[in-house]
């Protein structure tokens, strides 16, 4: 998969950006703030996730204008793609010359990986990221995945809102049934997805850090799940969880069991990466996942994801850094720099300032 062609035009503080990127390594340097990393989360918007920066869509459209625009060649196995994206009051998302109901449904047309500092904080940071990280390479595999999870959080605001209108009204507790069956079917479908995920790519993950660090540690990862009665993760499991916790659910107004309590266990040498590992020993762990990453999507989708990494070959030493682009090779990649002498073998290079590109 390779991007031949971009262009943005009043996203965030860039203005006018057209390109047509190089099938290799991209650099995209420049001072700090000048928007690099606003380049590579526009491209990020193409795949249908979220922006990886936890930004609202709000947030895309300059203040004081009232549009933002963008659009992206691409090619794929099969076909040239050309997608076109404006949002504003009116959102409008065409996939060649095709009107799509939102931005997630462009899920599963283009695949892509991006790594960010924040992503080094993968292991230090709450379940919630962990969750957020599996769910969106799930969601690039499979996308009727992302409407499961929406269905599941409409259906968990729902169940969350009657638990704390019961104690005013007893008589609501005659429907929680009912809001229980739904949420038990959709949680055990995203829990039985995700574990399955996380069987695909710990082989990858384990074998990208074994070459990390030279055969010396070992990686491990498992799923947390809150709805395991002696290993097994049903519809019936979670039903009946959600009934033997009803009155503290009631109690404290919340849903205390389901996938939006569970957590991606992650070990080096059999003991938590979070609470006994090195800063270093934590970074080759979120590299490894993010190259298992790139491997798994490309052999569930056969296509190589486009690879974003956003200022993250300062943050990382000599050793890890060459070991991340030697097995990026034959992917199409963009890297933001401040010093493009940093990275070698660069096949195209751009400057930005002010949100402009400029030309050499």
């Amino acid at each position: 998969m390779k991007v031949t062609r971009l262009s943005i035009n009043r996203f965030r503080n860039l203005f006018n950006i057209f390109c047509e990127p190089s099938a290799g390594v991209n650099v995209i340097y420049g001072e700090n703030g000048q928007g690099k990393t606003n380049l590579l989360e526009a491209i990020w918007l193409f795949t249908g996730a979220r922006s990886f920066r936890g930004a609202s869509p709000s947030d895309y459209i300059p203040f004081g204008d009232l549009r933002s625009s963008f659009s992206m060649a691409y090619s794929d196995l099969n076909r040239e793609n050309l997608t076109n994206i404006s949002l504003g009051d009116k959102k409008e998302v065409l996939q060649n010359g095709v009107l799509l109901d939102s931005l997630s449904s462009l899920s599963g047309s283009f695949c892509s990986v991006v790594f960010s500092p924040a992503h080094l904080n993968l292991i230090k940071g709450g379940p919630s990221e962990r969750r957020k990280a599996i769910d969106t390479v799930i969601g690039q595999i499979k996308p009727r995945y992302i409407a499961v999870c929406q269905d599941y959080q409409k259906q968990l605001f729902q169940r969350n809102t009657l638990l704390k209108d019961i104690p005013f009204s007893s008589s609501l507790l005659d429907t929680l049934d009912i809001w229980d069956q739904s949420l038990a079917k959709t949680g055990a479908l995203i829990t039985k997805t995700r574990k399955s995920f996380l069987e695909k790519l710990v082989p990858f993950s384990d074998d990208f850090y074994n070459g990390i660090s030279s055969g010396r540690e070992s990686l491990s990862l498992s799923y947390f799940s809150t709805i395991d009665i002696e290993g097994v993760h049903s519809e019936e499991t979670m039903l009946l969880l959600l009934k033997k916790n009803r009155v503290e659910d009631i109690r404290i107004g919340s849903t205390s069991v389901g996938p939006h309590r569970d957590d991606l266990l992650i070990d080096i040498n059999n003991m938590s990466a979070k609470g006994f590992g090195s800063q270093g020993q934590q970074r080759s762990a979120v590299l490894a996942l993010k190259l298992g990453e790139c491997a798994l999507i490309e052999q569930v989708t056969g296509q190589k994801p486009v690879v974003l990494l956003d200022d993250v070959m300062s943050e990382l030493d000599d050793l890890r850094r060459d070991f991340l682009l030697h097995r990026l090779l034959e992917r199409q990649i963009f890297i933001t720099c401040c010093d493009p002498k940093q990275i070698i073998d660069v096949d195209a290079a751009f400057k930005i300032e002010n949100g402009r590109l400029v030309v050499q």
